[in-house]
């Protein structure tokens, strides 16, 4: 059986939550208090020696860093969300760095800020926000502009470049990031947040904070 370590507010968590769920693949779900600190047990360093989440044990097979996870899982399936041709596996790398180290820097630096940072009594960087809307004003309007050619991030056909792109868009809410004016992604995320993958793990981003849970 397939474990995924992960909690309801990691987007790169859910990101491999939402390619097993689209995958059809079995697997148990194990969320990790990090509030209460279980991902320094040594029980979770075993699997994760840098105590960061998600991690993947796919019978014995352990494999921790989210991106590598989804590449893993949808070589396994021998899935089109990873194809097999050099070019267009070069096309989906391509976007799943830009996502990563572009629109997902950004929004790591606010959501952070504005959403996890005073809820743990931590100190609000208001240079880091101000850094981090920089590269999304910079940098959303590249995508903005795929999306107006394309369907999806490499032309008409889903890949694991979409999958990341919506679990680091997940928070924006939350984080008081308006995408509305950018009608080309918000057509592509409302299309996709209304699939079984999505819905299986939440509505939407931040149910488990909005109950109160320990997420």
């Amino acid at each position: 059986m397939l474990n995924i370590y992960g909690s309801d507010l990691s987007s790169p968590a859910n990101k491999v939550r939402y390619v097993a769920n689209y995958l059809k693949i079995p697997y148990e779900y194990r969320r990790v208090n990090l509030r209460e600190g279980e991902h320094r047990k040594p029980e979770f360093l075993k699997l994760h020696p840098a105590s960061k989440i998600p991690v993947m044990d796919d019978n014995g097979f352990v494999l921790f860093e989210s991106g590598a996870m989804i590449k893993y899982l949808a070589a396994k399936e021998k899935s089109a969300l990873y194809p097999a041709d050099d070019k267009e596996r070069a096309l989906v790398d391509q976007w799943l760095d830009f996502v990563s180290f572009h629109i997902g820097d950004g929004m790591a630096r606010v959501a952070y800020n504005r959403l996890f940072a005073p809820r743990m009594g931590a100190e609000v960087d208001e240079k880091s926000i101000q850094a981090g809307l920089q590269f999304l004003n910079r940098f959303l309007p590249v995508v903005e502009n795929q999306l107006s050619r394309d369907k999806y991030l490499v032309g008409d056909v889903l890949t694991l470049a979409d999958f990341t792109l919506l679990a680091v868009l997940d928070p924006a809410e939350l984080a008081q990031i308006d995408l509305s004016s950018y009608q080309n992604i918000s057509r592509w995320r409302n299309t996709l947040r209304q699939q079984e993958f999505y819905t299986r793990c939440h509505k939407e981003y931040g149910e488990a904070l909005m109950a109160g849970k320990k997420a």
